[in-house]
């Protein structure tokens, strides 16, 4: 067969899935890709929105994250490999946040955590520092949304559009509570608003947490705060 099969229906079927990733991840029970623990990001005080991650600077000095519109990052998805090197020059990379809208079917729900779980996996597989992010919809989730993540690991959550009202907000920290039961993080980083109810369960479970505030002015900021802790070094070591 031409080009050892790879012009026949079933192979360019399979590449809208990304099938050909599977053999380097592990699979759970549910068919979802197993991450790895990942360390806790030291000293590490901005992310960036992967939007703006090939106009930033100093990307060695700071992270990535997904939480953002799918369509601003569905290219990860359709095109992996393209965008690897570019996710390497990063300090770490916040698994993707395909979204787990409360409206949505659950195919389409566990379709997305899918996506999620095997592109975090299987960056993780290709040397990346990534840290796995959890993301949920109202309590008949919690038996699958979690399945991948790994125990004891440093996890990120965002509460970008979570907070607003009061039933949603009760859903997301029903999710927190959740997430902490299951997985029993060791580290614990909030992209948006850090509420008091998200700190005082990480100060019940005995563990650190860090803030990165919704702002699309991270890279920004980064460079001169990096600018200028380079420059005061040069003063010092001069």
């Amino acid at each position: 067969m031409a080009n050892g099969g790879k012009d026949n229906g079933r192979f360019r079927t399979a590449t809208l899935v990304n099938w050909h990733l599977l053999p380097e991840v592990e699979l759970t029970p549910g068919g979802f890709a197993q991450m790895q623990p990942a360390p806790w990001p030291e000293g590490i005080d901005t992310m960036v929105r992967f939007k703006d991650a090939l106009s930033c600077e100093f990307r060695e000095a700071q992270g990535l994250h997904f939480y953002s519109d799918d369509y601003q990052f569905e290219r990860v998805w359709t095109k992996p490999e393209v965008y690897l090197e570019l996710l390497q020059q990063f300090a770490f990379v916040v698994e993707t946040d395909f979204s787990m809208y409360l409206d949505f079917p659950e195919p389409l729900q566990k379709w997305n955590h899918y996506r999620n779980q095997l592109l975090g996996a299987w960056w993780q597989a290709r040397g990346l520092h990534v840290i796995p992010s959890a993301s949920w919809a109202d309590k008949a989730s919690f038996a699958w949304t979690f399945e991948g993540l790994p125990e004891r690991s440093t996890v990120a959550i965002s509460t970008v559009g979570c907070v607003k009202g009061r039933e949603l907000y009760g859903y997301f920290m029903d999710g927190v509570r959740e997430l902490f039961c299951q997985k029993q993080p060791t580290g614990l980083l909030v992209y948006g608003k850090l509420t008091p109810d998200i700190e005082k369960v990480c100060q019940d479970a005995g563990i650190r947490y860090k803030n990165f505030p919704h702002t699309m002015m991270g890279a920004r900021f980064l460079t001169k705060k990096y600018a200028g802790q380079l420059a005061q070094e040069d003063k010092h070591n001069g």
